[in-house]
């Protein structure tokens, strides 16, 4: 690498153990962990009625407040907003969430890729507005500057595997331009897909090699299960379920443990997202 920063990450110093680990483990998906829970959601979407329903100017979505959710963790907890970049670890310079935005719900409707960035005090109402800015984007005729660079590279002759291999070179040497970065949605915090948009289950889903996201979160379809009450019986309660797929390298099991109880208690939750956020001594 030419430079110890990047333009999109600040180089962390680690100490030995963690610091070899990039060495021993050298793509995402060969230092990937999975992780999978069911989340109770019933509170949730009590939430997201009651929010839509004060005003029409609200425009509330589960998916959104587990969005919301995700980012106040990243801020909390910001060991997870970090990649590994030619054996040495960054931490991103800001905290983005990129997901699929289908134009319609049909087989033959084109996708597309939204990806939004938060500020560590945004509340729940920011972040659903910058959300739903990027879903409305997304779903319009509007091209991103992304699509457009596809676009010319899918017409010139070998476009493609020019294209791709001098942005690798100049990813590897930490020069790649930051408008390039910025536009590439694979370039950010976390991957999220949402099938159970589509009436789907949550299936484990790979890192890509490309980009800088660490973690890649799939939810599936809400359903109903029994969960037992204080007093012995048992109530059936809505769930979704969530896969995770994190690259182990950039923390440590109790972290993440920790981590996934913050993010569970904001889904389940989502009132404590309306307050600031209660950020790290160091950030």
């Amino acid at each position: 690498m030419l430079f110890r920063d990047r333009t999109d990450g600040k180089r962390i110093r680690l100490p030995a153990f963690n610091a070899i680990l990039p060495y021993i483990m050298k793509g995402r998906n060969a230092s990937a962990v999975y992780f999978g829970k069911d989340i109770e959601v019933e509170n949730a979407m009590r939430y997201v009625h009651r929010k839509n329903a004060e005003s029409s100017a609200n425009r509330f979505s589960l998916f959104g407040v587990i969005l919301a959710a995700g980012a106040r963790t990243f801020f909390e907890k910001p060991d997870l907003n970090r990649f590994i970049k030619g054996k040495a670890m960054y931490a991103h310079r800001e905290t983005s969430f990129s997901f699929v935005v289908k134009k319609r719900l049909n087989e033959d409707a084109a996708e597309s890729i939204s990806k939004v960035s938060f500020e560590a005090t945004d509340t729940i109402f920011e972040m659903m507005d910058k959300i739903n800015a990027g879903i409305d984007f997304s779903k319009s005729d509007q091209k991103g500057s992304d699509d457009l660079e596809m676009e010319i590279a899918h017409r010139i002759p070998f476009g493609k595997a020019i294209l791709t291999s001098a942005f690798r070179f100049l990813d590897r040497l930490n020069i790649a331009p930051s408008s390039m970065l910025r536009a590439d949605p694979l370039y950010t915090s976390a991957f999220f897909a949402n099938l159970g948009s589509i009436g789907l289950d949550a299936p484990f889903h790979h890192l890509y090699e490309w980009g800088s996201a660490s973690v890649f979160v799939v939810l599936g379809r809400t359903f109903q299960k029994e969960v037992r009450t204080g007093e012995g019986s048992s109530v059936r309660r809505t769930h979704i379920g969530l896969r995770a797929t994190v690259d182990e390298r950039i923390s440590e099991g109790i972290y993440f443990a920790h981590a996934a109880a913050l993010f569970q208690r904001y889904v389940m939750k989502p009132e404590l997202l309306e307050g600031a956020p209660k950020l790290p001594a160091s950030s």
